[in-house]
């Protein structure tokens, strides 16, 4: 069964104000500071997500500060960073800086925003982005991709070779 358990390091209470000047801005009802949150399956973790902050608000939204999730695989794990990022209904989504790193598997990808699925464990974007797999450029649209990134469907793909086949790597 899997769990989503939150722990918080710090909760600042000094956030929980309601929104009394008639518009439609949220205030959070709570921030937190060092924030983790583990999905577990069967007693073992699966990700990690750890933010410097956090702010929770009414509508179940939660907006995080330098976001990093850590996927686990039994094969070397995969690691997705970003500036901020979102969560809500099972999405997180990390914006700005976006950057998933699978080093047993020589990968590196950077975008400007990417969305991971916690109930179908798919990770996807919409935006241009740069991958980089064992000496080979890949450029495109958009993406989708399981958890430990070791299966990407790729559409709208410019791909740039190295300029002699020296720079080539076996697949790990």
């Amino acid at each position: 069964m899997k769990k989503l358990l939150i722990l918080t390091s710090l909760i600042l209470l000094g956030a929980c104000q309601k929104n009394t000047s008639g518009n439609d801005t949220s205030i959070p009802v709570q921030r937190a500071e060092g924030v983790i949150m583990r999905e577990t399956a069967a007693g073992e973790s699966t990700w990690q997500l750890k933010a410097t902050s956090a702010d929770f608000y009414d509508n179940q939204d939660v907006f995080m500060d330098n976001p990093k999730i850590t996927f686990n695989q039994s094969k070397g794990d995969a690691l997705l960073t970003a500036k901020k990022g979102s969560f809500k209904d099972g999405i997180i989504t990390f914006y700005d800086s976006v950057v998933v790193t699978v080093k047993e598997e020589d990968l590196k990808l950077t975008t400007s925003k990417l969305y991971y699925n916690t109930n179908t464990k798919v990770a996807w974007t919409d935006v241009p982005f740069i991958l980089k797999r064992s000496g080979v450029t890949v450029k495109g649209k958009a993406l989708k991709a399981d958890k430990g990134f070791s299966n990407i469907e790729i559409f709208k793909q410019v791909t740039d070779l190295p300029s002699d086949l020296k720079g080539l790597q076996p697949l790990k």
